[in-house]
């Protein structure tokens, strides 16, 4: 019994301290956007040099997710997250100290690669762990919302009172504390799951609409979320508006993102649908009209809340819809189609923001973002409308004369 109860409270602690790591990591990620016009002025950066920090953590990602993978397999997911915590407490701690802009970029790099770490073979080890499984898995993953709000919020706010280098440094000591319990706690393992291999490589899959649609909604969220993180601060502190009001904008918008993700998850398959998708890349893409036209704060922040509450429609039924037309790629390949367009727009989304405001400026960018997401949502109206074409065309089925007249469908 005392064993009994030492596992399961050994297991709660685990699932905290995983659940503390991706959520500090994940207000880390976020952190850097309302302060980012601070680094501006500070280091003298471009719109160019301000995307290359912001996309600096989507491209670490996208390139260590694999080799994390490949690594923690073979090494076990214990050591992989273990390094990932002191890297990112060692690059959180580096760009607190860092004084020109390489350095800030090399830091913010570095921590992209433990980000990506932490995203890979943390959650395998929890997935792993005997007190893991579907629930804490979840649980832990639904704490990154949470350090989506809190970090921008936060970091604003501690940035306009105590400077730049005090919040970084009090962050990487988060992280080597939560590293440091995580490597002398002694978590036992679970039967392992049988693995199932998917097809080997994405295979073409002609009238895959769903697939489709799910990878044009991850363009439409991912692009937005770059453009408005390097563009919304800098267009805010052009006028007159502090970090700390920045970063509660954010905030705001993070629990409206929060609040909408609930609901379209609670809705369930009925959302899960290419009409639906529809229906939030529309008002996304109206939205952005506000930053196109506006120059005041006052726009700007109801675009950033109006695009934010779609983009969490967007997100929560995009993997579910890939799921469901993955039937000639495979789940695994579809999922890894949809990360790897997230990395890619999470880069291509604050470097092309940046050169567009640069030499068009910042009006220019959101309309160019703007035609984006109308692209987007154009093929997935098209999408929308075979389906329905194919729906309606498809023949009757008749009824069944051999059954009884009184039979009734089970």
């Amino acid at each position: 019994m005392l064993q009994a109860t030492r596992t399961r409270a050994g297991g709660r602690l685990f699932r905290l301290l995983i659940g503390t790591l991706i959520l500090v990591s994940a207000a880390a990620q976020f952190a850097l956007i309302p302060v980012m016009p601070v680094y501006a002025r500070r280091f003298g950066l471009s719109g160019f040099e301000q995307g290359m920090v912001l996309g600096a953590t989507g491209l670490a990602t996208l390139v260590v997710s694999v080799p994390a993978g490949t690594l923690s397999d073979r090494f076990g997911a214990r050591r992989i997250t273990l390094a990932a915590g002191l890297l990112m407490a060692a690059a959180t701690a580096a760009q607190a100290l860092a004084g020109d802009f390489p350095a800030l970029l090399a830091a913010r790099l570095a921590f992209g690669a433990g980000y990506g770490m932490v995203w890979t073979a943390g959650l395998c080890w929890l997935a792993g762990a005997m007190a893991g499984g579907p629930p804490a898995l979840g649980a832990s993953i639904a704490s990154a919302g949470v350090g989506g709000v809190a970090g921008p919020a936060v970091s604003g706010a501690l940035a306009q009172s105590l400077g730049l280098a005090v919040p970084l440094l009090a962050t990487a000591a988060i992280f080597a504390v939560i590293t440091a319990g995580l490597a002398v706690l002694r978590v036992p393992l679970g039967p392992a799951a049988p693995y199932q291999a998917g097809p080997p490589g994405l295979t073409p899959a002609p009238g895959n609409r769903n697939l489709i649609g799910a990878a044009a909604a991850v363009v439409t969220a991912g692009l937005s979320t770059g453009v408005c993180a390097l563009l919304v601060p800098a267009r805010l502190h052009a006028c007159g508006i502090s970090p700390g009001q920045t970063g509660l904008a954010f905030a705001v918008a993070g629990i409206l993102f929060a609040v909408g993700s609930a609901l379209t998850a609670a809705v369930g398959r009925r959302a899960v649908n290419l009409p639906v998708t529809c229906g939030a890349m529309l008002v996304q893409a109206g939205a952005l009209s506000l930053a196109v036209v506006g120059t005041t704060p006052l726009p700007l922040v109801a675009m950033l809340c109006v695009t934010t509450a779609a983009r969490s429609v967007l997100w929560t039924v995009s993997y579910p819809l890939a799921a469901s037309g993955a039937a000639s790629t495979g789940l695994g390949a579809s999922v890894g189609l949809l990360n790897v367009i997230w990395a890619a727009t999470a880069v291509l989304g604050p470097l092309g923001a940046g050169a567009a405001a640069e030499h068009l400026g910042a009006p220019a960018a959101f309309g160019l973002a703007q035609a984006a997401c109308v692209a987007a949502l154009a093929v997935t109206a098209a999408l929308t409308w075979r389906a329905r074409d194919a729906s309606d065309s498809s023949p009757t089925p008749r009824p069944d004369r051999t059954r009884s007249p009184s039979a009734r469908p089970s």
